[in-house]
């Protein structure tokens, strides 16, 4: 089979004869192939003189750096790596002709998938001397990766349009502190599990979409665990999409949405919400009618209201309906 141009490995054992077919046989398509998928814990593939590949989702699980292994950079277009960890190595796209830079002339679309339990530990290759450029990455991915000052300067200073970023609200903002003149899709998400300073959050984040106004589409979504900090501290006022996947005061929630007045998508995880928090909300709704405030105008078109995932006995369905009818109206106020 010559004309091999798209190889797909998988493999749930580290056996060693296993790994070393799966090499040879991508050692041997190499010249022709142009999209390489690889799932392989411990394994990376020799494509040094891979010329053709244009697309490469891999898994780095237990891999570990040895001198000699390279990718061929150039020509890429696409690059996705899971489950990188922190001895993760640049230098397998750098080359004997080109040993201190990487450059990246054709990639479109990075991802990079880290694993949270290795996140805090240190900078993602706080020493490397490897120069990186991304002269045409359009589309960036990063989970729980941090990357060091220089390789965010060598992203941002390409023509990126679209950041999706989950991890550190600290980490967010260096990524925001660059000029950004391309970006036109933000999205950030964070959750509970990495945010141990309230206030540190709400000063980072409102320094985030502070600085947003010219990107189109802003997007903040907020997962996992508690809603750690006060609604009434936050200033994001050019979010645009907000999804709350979280445990949170209905109330407040609902209120701090008043003040994002370039806010027009909206999604809630109904399954957080329990009898008291709604009585709650409906309590502060019904005392605040017919004020100014609750008649704030905004551009919420789309609103979500997810009440799923199985979790369906969270909400106790046997609290007054008019509960329920009067924290529609609430939400249907936003619009009015």
């Amino acid at each position: 089979m010559p004309n091999v141009t798209r190889l797909r490995l998988k493999s749930t054992t580290e056996d060693d004869v296993m790994v070393d077919f799966l090499a040879e046989i991508a050692f041997l398509y190499r010249q022709n192939m142009q999209k390489f998928e690889c799932f392989v814990e411990g394994y990376l593939p020799q494509l040094q003189d891979a010329e053709k590949l244009k697309h490469i989702d891999m898994s780095l699980a237990n891999w570990e750096f040895i001198p000699g292994q390279s990718i061929y950079p150039s020509s890429l277009k696409y690059l996705r790596m899971r489950a990188v960890n922190v001895q993760f190595d640049w230098n397998v796209f750098s080359s004997a002709i080109h040993p201190h830079n990487a450059c990246f002339d054709q990639l479109r679309s990075l991802t990079l998938y880290g694993d949270i339990r290795e996140y805090s530990k240190r900078m993602f290759n706080e020493e490397m001397t490897l120069a990186l450029a991304f002269p045409a990455l359009e589309f960036l991915a990063i989970r729980y990766i941090r990357l060091t000052p220089k390789h965010i300067k060598s992203i941002m200073l390409g023509p990126l349009n679209q950041l999706d970023f989950s991890g550190y609200s600290s980490d967010a903002l260096r990524f925001i502190k660059h000029k950004h003149t391309h970006l036109k899709k933000l999205t950030l998400n964070f959750e509970r599990s990495l945010e141990h300073d309230d206030a540190k959050f709400v000063t980072n984040s409102n320094a985030i979409f502070s600085n947003t106004s010219k990107i189109a589409k802003v997007g903040c979504n907020i997962i996992w665990g508690s809603v750690w900090f006060d609604f009434s501290n936050i200033h994001w006022k050019y979010v645009t999409h907000l999804g709350v996947h979280a445990n949170f005061e209905l109330y407040d929630l609902l209120n701090a949405v008043r003040g994002m007045t370039s806010l027009t998508s909206l999604v809630i995880s109904m399954v957080h919400l329990g009898e008291s928090n709604l009585g709650r909300a409906v309590k502060r709704v019904e005392e605040e009618k017919g004020t100014r405030s609750a008649r704030v105008p905004c551009k919420v078109k789309t609103v979500t209201l997810d009440y799923g995932n199985g979790y369906h006995n969270v909400i106790n369905l046997r609290a007054d309906r008019q509960d329920w009818f009067s924290m529609a109206e609430a939400i249907f106020s936003l619009s009015v």
